[in-house]
């Protein structure tokens, strides 16, 4: 969201908290080796502006220049890359060693596993990295893009990523359509510290050095008001991964979905 003009969509009125909360039945897919799908039960909505801070979600940010079709800021967030990691490393992390005082682990038959793929539960530990960096937002009535330029802070991967997007809305059956594309970049040190393997972690393999990253994303959405609180929300995100992700051995999809159904209810 952006502190913008009143006829400005997906915008929010500067001094004022805003706070939804959705309910409903949604998933977001996992493209891991044993990596299972993360359920979306609740699905918060935060956000506050002033004339030159703001937060929105997991976005802090300064403001260095607002205008009413333009804006540029500072901003800083967790990095995402560890939500695919983070739910199964509570203490049954196995980290292997090239010591060769282990052996590989039991494949069961019938499994699509390999000795040249790698279980999530395998691996060590990823890094949690904060990202800081630029924003630059261009939005008019019915349309609104977004650049955004990351630098890793606190040298957990020593590298950079960036995304452009670009939304249009449209009204639809009484609600509000809304379409969205976006392009990631990922630095080959950001994939080589999530998605590479390390000669320490498995020695049966061989190591695998991640490489720079282009990653497209679709974005369909409807939201539909039924009183001043309460909403009605669905949306699918498809995200395409491409042979700078594949072809690491922790990797078994070529894409991340990610839908929702449910209700909304607005507290501010």
């Amino acid at each position: 969201m952006l502190a913008c003009s009143e006829n400005a969509e997906g915008c929010v009125a500067s001094e004022q908290f805003q706070l939804s909360v959705a309910l409903g039945a949604g998933q977001r897919s996992n493209p891991l080796y044993d990596g299972d799908s993360f359920p979306m039960l609740i699905l918060p909505d935060f956000s506050y502006y002033t004339d030159t801070w703001f937060i929105d979600n997991g976005t802090l940010g300064y403001s260095l220049v607002q205008h009413d079709q333009f804006a540029a800021s500072v901003v800083m967030r967790l990095n995402s890359e560890k939500g695919y990691f983070q739910r199964w490393f509570a203490g049954n992390v196995i980290t292997m060693n090239s010591a060769g005082a282990l052996l590989p682990p039991e494949v069961e038959i019938g499994t699509e596993k390999t000795m040249s793929t790698v279980s999530v539960e395998q691996v060590k530990k990823r890094p949690t990295a904060v990202d800081a960096g630029l924003q630059f937002n261009w939005f008019g009535e019915q349309w609104q893009s977004r650049l955004n330029l990351w630098q890793d802070i606190n040298s957990k991967y020593q590298g950079q990523n960036a995304s452009l997007s670009w939304s249009r809305f449209w009204p639809l059956a009484g609600g509000q359509f809304d379409l969205s594309t976006t392009l990631y970049w990922k630095s080959a040190k950001l994939i080589d510290t999530y998605y590479g393997v390390d000669d320490d972690e498995l020695y049966y393999l061989g190591r695998y050095d991640g490489r720079a990253s282009w990653q497209p994303e679709l974005r369909l959405g409807w939201q539909k008001a039924l009183t001043s609180r309460w909403s009605v929300l669905t949306f699918y995100r498809y995200l395409h991964l491409d042979d700078a992700m594949t072809d690491s051995p922790l990797v078994q999809d070529d894409s991340v979905q990610t839908w929702f159904v449910g209700m909304v209810y607005r507290f501010y």
